[in-house]
């Protein structure tokens, strides 16, 4: 009966195969049969075309455009690098200028009268001498994405059509899809896509590369969404331009190196298949240039072939010099790593026969954008194979170095990806433009303001953002633990942070550092790489040695010194700057000094102080009030940022990715001691929770007025709103699945801060100083808000996963919230009010 049973399945599941075709499909594939065309000779179909020479022959139709490839017999089967990326966009539609979209090995096959483009797996690794290896192919997909009938043929030629490959997506997707999960199903759609109206925007061709440019137009006739932005001119027509470039694989000497937990490099990620005794059979070849030395003899030599990058044509004057500087700032990294002068810096002639969008060139290009994604990207495209680098470029913005502010942007965290789903996508720009501004606001408010100063702000702010996007194009990943480099004593101490950097690393999203001193003169950013940087450059860049073991112990030897302090690192998937996510809070963006509460609490207090100068300072006679807002939210948006600091060290773990048995090393996970996490939640009651935790000025709310601009409306900003927001961002951590449930696990291996004391703590916060006095409006927000995150663990409903620690803690906390809002006598009506319906709220839940 079994062996019945399984032949039914195995027949039910390859019939549902062939159920599901989809007609269309058939249909096209049926009408594709019909239209092969008879194969022509070579000269005969070449006439009245264009002939672009180069690694794969390009003829284009002078009077249609149509395209057509004359690919070499020899290049059939052979593989090719894919790469593709984005020569101008729109943010709305996920594609913007200069936007790498990825790099694939390619093959084009020839199957009878066909070609086809087909995309490799390089997801896994055969040993080639392993017996296994025979099964490379077994249940491992390629994907053929087009497939073309050749059109003309000669001894040495195949010729196809190639507008049904670019004109459309079969090589790469630009539509996305809805997501069933997604919260906003009326996002931005760009419609249908129109091959009659794209076209061939720019064809080029070089011994080395093909590159393919086209103008993919999209119709959208009936848009429910016109965009984001002023960037949509009409949201029934869009366009964007893709560039596909062909690469021939490199034929050189170059050996992967492979990477290691301990330091943070860009890799692709590939498994080895044939190894039994590996549990961790990563075969991860992180990316780097092929760099080598022009004089291997010597320990210190200049390169080959120098990394040379271009400052584009495009790029304001003023900022030329920092951006040099910022480049060869890297080479006393590459010194330490046995090259000089390891890269170079040159200037793209206003006359240049190239453009930036040329991959030969590495380039550092300047847009001005109505809503750009970042400050700064800076990605490399490389080898899927080997992780060699092959090119990169460099996108700055040239709004992350004006006074603009952002509005809606002022109480969003900083987050990566949101909103183009790209791992290159950096903030580091986003954060630099806060910290100019809110450093500039500072500077203004204490007296301290000069045009000297203003540009020294702005001339660091642009060196580190070049560094860090540079460190990028190198290979280099984030590193949010390098902020704990220097002591609170030492941060504002330019003598000690100039020669080695204000963080350990320029690879940390590093907040403006500014002190309150009306005598400071310490740095603003770092304008160097740091220690971690330098030591990160000699594991990816020093010369192999010849013997493999030395080789093995030279590499292990320096890894050995990852447990220095200075040396530290955690990246994205490691940093907490998400409410839930991650779990050591010196991982962590927005935060500087060894103490970063201290560094918080002190920035805070500045804040506090500044703002009875807002008004003397910002209130131009004959002008609007819009200086004066600015000020306010900007010193508001950073206020936030202090406080998203502070809330990680509540249930935290410090965590040590040291190897077994490394010197100096710690134990994986350990909890945060007890005193750091009871200061982090007094710090919380006081700037975020108590009646006089957001206090300003009277006069403060009553001048908040941006200046119209045509029919914008005049607005009254929503106090109450903004304040709970703030409140809201440091409970959603506290008050977070994984952060409760981490406090509890903690507790067997460590944690002295029990749950039920956290809990107690923020129930005192929010109810015990006025549980006998009138409550103000601020504090009855906060605590309904509070009570109603308690209503929501004890009824756990379907979809919530509270454990039943964290429910039973909710509910004690509920009944003590009774007994703090049991006065309803002697209190003002707002107040009474407030507590009949927590009471309400309450009692109704419990007897649910």
């Amino acid at each position: 009966m079994r062996k019945i049973m399984s032949l039914l399945f195995v027949f039910f599941v390859f019939g549902q195969d062939g159920n599901n075709t989809n007609p269309t499909t058939k249909e096209t594939e049926k009408n594709t049969l019909k239209s092969a065309p008879k194969i022509k000779k070579i000269e005969d179909v070449v006439k009245g075309k264009t002939h672009i020479p180069g690694l794969i022959s390009l003829y284009q139709d002078s009077l249609s455009g149509n395209l057509s490839l004359a690919i070499n017999k020899s290049q059939i089967g052979k593989e090719f690098i894919y790469f593709v990326h984005a020569r101008e966009g729109q943010l709305n539609t996920g594609v913007f200028r200069g936007n790498y979209r990825g790099t694939r090995i390619i093959k084009l096959n020839r199957y009878f009268n066909r070609i086809e483009f087909e995309v490799q797996n390089n997801a896994f690794y055969f040993d080639p001498n392993s017996p296994l290896s025979r099964a490379a192919d077994a249940n491992i997909s390629t994907a053929v994405l087009a497939s073309e009938y050749i059109t003309a043929e000669s001894d040495s030629l195949i010729m196809i059509s190639v507008d049904n490959v670019f004109l459309t997506e079969a090589l790469h997707q630009i539509t996305r899809g809805t997501s069933p999960m997604a919260k906003n199903k009326n996002f931005f759609k760009l419609g249908r896509l129109i091959k009659n109206r794209s076209k061939y925007s720019s064809l080029k061709n070089y011994p080395e590369n093909t590159d393919i440019s086209v103008q993919y137009v999209y119709s959208n006739p009936t848009p429910t969404n016109w965009g984001s932005d002023d960037g949509v001119t009409d949201a029934r027509s869009v366009n964007v331009t893709l560039q596909h470039s062909f690469i021939e694989v490199p034929k050189n000497d170059y050996k992967p190196r492979y990477e290691d937990p301990r330091v943070g490099y860009f890799v692709t990620e590939i498994t080895d298949m044939t190894t039994a005794d590996d549990v961790t059979p990563y075969r991860d070849p992180i990316h780097r240039w092929n760099l080598e030395k022009k004089y291997p003899e010597q320990f210190v030599s200049v390169p080959v072939e120098p990394i040379t990058w271009w400052i584009e044509n495009t790029t304001p004057i003023e900022f030329r010099d920092a951006i040099r500087d910022g480049v060869l700032a890297w080479n006393k990294a590459f010194e330490k790593a046995g090259f000089n002068s390891a890269l170079e810096v040159k200037i793209q002639p206003d006359d240049a026969d190239w453009d930036a969008g040329d991959i030969r060139y590495n380039v550092l290009r300047w847009t001005s954008s109505p809503n750009p994604p970042f400050g700064g990207y800076g990605p490399s495209f490389v080898n899927p194979r080997t992780g060699q680098i092959l090119g990169a470029d460099i996108m700055l913005e040239y709004v992350h170095f004006t006074n603009r502010v952002k509005y809606e942007r002022l109480y969003e965290p900083i987050t990566d990806n949101d909103k183009t789903e790209n791992k290159y996508i950096c903030s580091s720009g986003n954060v630099k433009h806060q910290g100019n501004l809110f450093a500039s606001k500072v500077l203004k408010s204490t007296g301290r303001f000069s045009l000297l100063e203003e540009h020294r702000l702005i001339y660091e702010s642009m060196v580190n953002l070049v560094l860090h996007e540079v460190g990028h194009t190198l290979g280099l990943s984030h590193n949010f633990y390098s902020s704990n480099f220097h002591s609170l004593n030492n941060i504002y101490d330019r003598n000690k942070t100039e020669p080695v950097g204000l963080t350990s690393s320029v690879m940390d999203y590093e907040m403006v550092n500014i002190g309150k001193h009306n005598n400071w003169t310490g740095q603003y950013y770092s304008t160097t790489p740091g220690p971690y940087d330098i030591w990160a450059i000699q594991y990816g860049y020093e010369s192999t040695l010849k013997n493999p073991v030395d080789e093995v112990s030279r590499v292990s030897q320096l890894l050995a010194h990852s447990t220095k302090e200075e040396l530290k690192y955690g990246n994205d998937a490691d940093d907490m700057r998400s409410p839930g996510r991650g779990v050591d809070p010196r991982i962590m963006i927005s935060d500087m000094s060894s103490d970063p509460i201290g560094y918080a609490q002190e920035r805070m207090d500045l804040i506090r102080s500044l703002y009875k100068e807002l008004r003397k300072r910002y209130e131009i006679p004959g002008e609007s009030y819009h200086s004066f807002t600015d000020a306010f939210y900007v010193l508001s948006r950073e206020y936030r940022s202090c406080l998203t600091v502070i809330s990680r060290y509540v249930g935290g773990m410090y965590m040590d990715r040291s190897m077994v048995g490394q010197e100096e090393s710690e134990l994986p996970f350990m909890a945060v001691p007890k005193e750091t996490q009871k200061w982090a939640m007094a710090l919380l009651d006081k700037y975020a929770f108590s009646p006089n935790a957001f206090s300003v000025p009277n006069d403060i709310y009553n001048h908040l007025q941006l200046q119209r601009r045509g029919w914008s409306g005049t607005k009254d900003h929503k106090i109450h709103d903004q304040i709970l927001d703030q409140q809201r961002n440091i409970l959603d951590q506290l008050l977070h699945m994984n952060v409760l449930k981490r406090i509890s696990d903690s507790q067997l291996y460590g944690n002295s801060y029990p749950l039920s004391d956290v809990f107690q703590d923020i129930t005192d916060a929010c109810f015990a100083i006025d549980a006998g006095t009138n409550v103000s409006s601020v504090r009855r927000n906060l605590q309904i808000d509070y009570t109603e995150r308690l209503i929501k663990m004890v009824l756990n409903k379907k979809g919530e996963k509270y454990n039943n620690l964290t429910i039973s803690l909710a509910y004690s906390n509920l009944q003590k919230i009774l007994k703090h809002i049991n006065k309803k006598y002697g209190v003002d009506n707002a107040t009474k009010a407030h507590r009949e319906f927590l009471n309400y709220r309450i009692t109704e839940a419990l007897d649910t």
